[in-house]
């Protein structure tokens, strides 16, 4: 009877210590989550600007698809997931999309002289300067890269409406 007891009671621990196991979160929805789901509306809005402002700077010009290199520090407010996020949102237009920070020595991708890069070998690189952002309105350049005497940098005064930014071209300079 004693060990019966003894069983049962063994059981219990360990079907109550099961239960109050703890779970690592895993970052960037590696456990088979919506890693979106952890990026607020309004980080949301700021992420969809970058996209729409760089997609319609390499729409513009480009120096190919075989890699974008994106300068995620130019991503003010955003969070390392929405950053991740901004990136995969690229994968529709090259399979090989990069952190410039990652690549930027990578003489398979960028040509280089002695003063630095000069020219990306059938990529693009993608960045934004945020002139002005107030809740819904943005003056925004995107810049597309592919070597210093290939350049775009169309500036746009977007609106947000209806959950998508709507971009008016207001300048463009080009090199």
């Amino acid at each position: 009877m004693k060990k019966w007891l003894a069983i049962i009671f063994s059981l219990l621990i360990v079907a109550s210590m099961s239960g109050c196991t703890s779970q690592a979160s895993v970052p960037n929805g590696k456990d088979g989550t919506d890693a979106t789901l952890e990026i607020g509306s309004e980080e949301r809005q700021r992420m969809d600007l970058y996209i729409e402002v760089m997609k319609a700077a390499f729409e513009e010009e480009n120096g190919g698809h075989t890699f974008i290199a994106i300068k995620l520090d130019t991503l003010e407010e955003l969070s390392d997931l929405a950053k991740e996020e901004v990136m995969k949102a690229f994968t529709s237009i090259s399979v090989n999309v990069y952190d410039f920070e990652d690549i930027r020595d990578d003489n398979t991708k960028f040509e280089k002289n002695d003063k630095g890069l000069t020219r990306t070998i059938e990529g693009a690189l993608l960045w934004v300067e945020v002139e002005e952002y107030y809740d819904r309105k943005a003056t925004i350049t995107g810049v597309s890269w592919f070597g210093n005497l290939g350049a775009v940098f169309p500036t746009y005064e977007a609106t947000y409406k209806n959950g998508m930014w709507q971009l008016k071209l207001i300048r463009m300079a080009v090199s």
